[in-house]
């Protein structure tokens, strides 16, 4: 069965916040308020919001930050799935990368992951994603994006390693 990404629109507002707030996923997963997720599908800010579907059924959800890519790299805010374990996030990540590699003047896509959150660790390993060590004076870019917390890690992927591993 394939997952698939579309654009989140305004009606899958309680589905996604469902899932964000379900007890299993909030130790993960930021809460944000409706308007957050709101202006993230308008594309405010150069943000992206994304339903994952899995056999035509809404599985999860992707935001993304800077998605304009220009010199630079998007960044992955957020993956959720509901059913765990299944391949689906793993399918979700996979189809958002095809996307935003293939844009011009993006050169890299990264994420940040709990240290502690080794399944999700390793499912960007086997993406391609390698483990990112920031330069000090890089750290405030970084910062901008996502102020750094105790125990979270980055990782990246080149968008051109990525398109040459690319189906």
């Amino acid at each position: 069965m394939a997952t698939t990404l579309r654009p989140t629109i305004p009606r899958d507002l309680g589905f996604v916040t469902a899932l964000e707030r379900d007890p299993e996923n909030r130790e993960f997963i930021g809460q944000w308020a409706d308007d957050e997720h709101l202006d993230a599908m308008a594309g405010k800010a150069g943000r992206e919001h994304w339903v994952i579907e899995h056999a035509g059924e809404r599985a999860g959800y992707l935001i993304a930050y800077d998605t304009r890519g220009i010199d630079a790299g998007i960044y992955v805010k957020r993956i959720l799935v509901g059913d765990k374990e299944r391949g689906t996030g793993k399918a979700a990540l996979a189809a958002f990368l095809d996307l935003a590699c293939a844009r011009p003047g993006v050169d890299f896509v990264w994420l940040q992951v709990w240290n502690w959150n080794v399944r999700a660790q390793a499912v960007y390993t086997k993406l391609g994603f390698t483990f990112l060590d920031v330069a000090p004076d890089d750290e405030a870019r970084w910062q901008r994006v996502d102020p750094s917390r105790e125990g979270v890690l980055r990782m990246r992927i080149g968008a051109s390693g990525w398109r040459s591993r690319a189906r």
